[in-house]
């Protein structure tokens, strides 16, 4: 049995018109209008009743008994229809205490929750895509301490020690993941017939053969032209080459700075992905296309007639993408996918994660109810249940996932020996652009990486 959610949030694109107006906005826009008039993200997807009752339930447990109402503002990175699954968590949570959660989409967070908060008018509750948000204000004082609101015992009996790590300043937890994403790589099993198991080794031996084999088939699909994002699904590809050579301890020093991007390892992943990336017969239609062909559309190449290329390494979210426009790329028998290979196997149950890290601005009664019932199960179960996204939270059941992709995505999350953020989701914003845009630069001039690897490590300054 099945319902709606009970209530819908009242849901704000915000752009670039500052944080401060949208937020203002909230309190005059219409539930189904964001504030440009477009239509918005709602809930119109059905959730199951248990799961709802549990997480109402939930959210009464973390309000305590206190009497709460009035309003909450929260800024998000997802907008549309990427924002309904975490619309529905936020339903319960209005249900259960009586407070309106207003949720904004604002995808440049970067840019207006900094202006927000410098305003005076920082949202209560901001969900951000990665870490660097949530650093940023960590180490200005602004954020609020979860070890304090939740308690560093709860945080441990829910989340992976890798995940907490990643969200720890000074000694104390300031962010909560809920979406989690893997990486994996994708075929399509009525034509690939290379190794799903094995080493890296093995697999960089198909595919180079298939790429010298003349058929005009090229073992990898790629596209990375994304706007102001472009390049950003190579970030995955680099770094889980990276961990899976060094291992997490390697990556987070990644990560953090603490490993140059001038170093031998982050060169050797560079290279590695440059082998298929500025090839003419590794990847399909070789570099130029990988850098001009869309984000949305290049695994389409896996089921054209002939076909274009054979191997994706994505994160679990491309399962949904290639869907869009291939109806019968199903999991498992029109779309399958295999862990990535470890080229060495002391580091084969490492995992690199990216996702959505959620942090306090406020801390009063109503936010630090919000917080503990964000970090639930429960809570997240509502999450998982809508079939868009895996979720960090270890206690969520395997079969709340509604699909086989998530499904084994988060298998693999809990598999996992180590799960660790990689540096795409933990660098400041200039260092990211320099990421983004030495990518794109190494591939149409694979002779200037060393130029390019400094310049990024000059970003950091």
């Amino acid at each position: 049995m099945s319902r709606a959610m009970p209530r819908t949030p009242r849901i704000l694109t915000f752009t670039a018109l500052g944080l401060a107006g949208a937020l203002a906005l909230a309190g005059c826009a219409s539930a189904d209008q964001s504030s440009s008039g477009d239509e918005t993200a709602s809930t119109g997807s059905t959730l199951p009743q248990e799961l709802v009752d549990a997480a109402v339930a939930a959210a009464t447990t973390a309000a305590d008994g206190q009497d709460l109402s009035g309003t909450l503002e929260m800024v998000g990175v997802s907008t549309g229809a990427d924002a309904d699954p975490f619309i529905g968590a936020i339903s319960a949570f209005e249900e259960a205490t009586g407070v309106t959660v207003n949720y904004t989409g604002a995808p440049d967070q970067a840019t207006v929750v900094p202006a927000a908060v410098e305003a005076g008018n920082a949202p209560d509750i901001v969900d951000g895509q990665g870490l660097g948000l949530m650093q940023q204000f960590a180490a200005s004082g602004d954020a609020v301490s979860l070890s304090d609101v939740i308690g560093d015992d709860v945080l441990a009996d829910n989340f992976n020690p890798g995940l907490l790590q990643s969200a720890t300043v000074d000694g104390q937890v300031y962010g909560i993941w809920n979406e989690a994403d893997t990486f994996q790589i994708f075929y399509n099993p009525a034509t690939y017939d290379g190794p799903t198991e094995g080493s890296w080794q093995d697999l960089s031996a198909w595919s180079e053969a298939l790429a010298a084999s003349g058929t005009g088939v090229a073992p990898w699909c790629m596209g990375l032209e994304a706007g102001a994002g472009s390049g950003f699904p190579a970030q995955g590809f680099i770094e889980n080459l990276f961990v899976k050579q060094f291992g997490s301890d390697a990556l987070a020093a990644w990560a953090s700075g603490e490993l140059p991007w001038t170093s031998d390892e982050v060169r050797w992943a560079f290279e590695e992905f440059g082998r298929i990336a500025t090839s003419e017969t590794m990847v399909a239609g070789g570099p130029q296309a990988a850098v001009s062909t869309s984000a949305f559309s290049f695994m389409d190449g896996m089921y054209t007639d002939p076909q274009a290329c054979q191997l994706t390494l994505w994160g679990n979210y491309a399962a949904g993408i290639v869907q869009g426009s291939n109806p019968e790329a199903t999991v498992p028998d029109g779309l399958n996918f295999f862990d990535i290979p470890a080229s060495d196997p002391a580091y084969a149950g490492a995992l690199d994660v990216a996702g959505h890290v959620t942090f306090a601005l406020n801390d009063d009664p109503a936010t630090a109810a919000f917080m503990k019932y964000w970090a639930t199960p429960e809570a997240q179960s509502l999450i998982a249940a809508s079939g868009r996204y895996t979720v960090a939270n270890v206690n969520v059941p395997l079969d709340v996932y509604p699909n086989e992709n998530m499904r084994g995505s988060a298998e693999l999350l809990l598999a996992a020996e180590t799960v660790t953020p990689g540096p795409a989701s933990a660098i400041p914003t200039a260092v990211n652009t320099a990421y983004l845009q030495g990518i794109l630069s190494y591939i149409q001039d694979p002779a200037s990486l060393d130029s390019i690897l400094a310049g990024i490590e000059a970003a950091k300054s």
